[in-house]
């Protein structure tokens, strides 16, 4: 498992346009959730209670950095401009630790 950290950061003022789009925005992290590569995904609000965001985090398998970026290129918040730009990176999960499946 090659786990990567995804953390959008959006523009100032863009509640309108991430609601527009959130719609296809989820669809993609359905996506990754039916092939079992989502670990976690969610918005980060500026504050709680909130409408306004700052962005979002996404933990998901990819093979490689590569596809991960081509996974975010086609990101529908970065091209519709509710994103100013987006992090990439290779994330390690200490905790909590993941299940072992086998049986004892």
């Amino acid at each position: 498992m090659s786990l990567f950290v995804i953390i959008g950061h959006d523009v100032a003022e863009s509640a309108e346009r991430r609601q527009q789009t959130r719609p296809a925005h989820i669809a993609r992290l359905q996506d990754l959730q039916a092939q079992g590569r989502l670990i976690i995904a969610g918005p980060t609000p500026i504050t709680h209670g909130q409408p306004q965001m700052s962005g979002s985090v996404v933990i998901a398998d990819f093979d490689n950095l590569e596809s991960a970026q081509a996974w975010v290129n086609d990101e529908p918040y970065l091209q519709a401009g509710v994103y100013s730009h987006v992090d990439v990176k290779p994330f390690i999960q200490a905790l909590p630790t993941p299940q072992d499946n086998t049986e004892s």
